[in-house]
């Protein structure tokens, strides 16, 4: 029985061990330590509310 070999998640091609996908975006001499800070997430989130719609029908009962 041969042993799957695993996909690159970088090419399209079988893994070659060269430890690309591993490499940080933002600092090229550091391993990745998922920080997160490539991915520009904040810490909060805010919405702006228009308006509040009620159902009256539902209120009266």
């Amino acid at each position: 029985m041969e042993k799957q070999r695993e996909k690159c998640v970088l090419y399209d091609r079988d893994c070659i061990g060269c430890l690309e996908c591993e490499i940080c975006d933002l600092d090229k001499n550091k391993i990745c330590d998922n920080c997160g800070k490539c991915l520009d997430i904040k810490d909060y989130a805010t919405i702006k509310i228009d308006r509040i719609i009620t159902d009256k029908k539902a209120e009266s009962n």
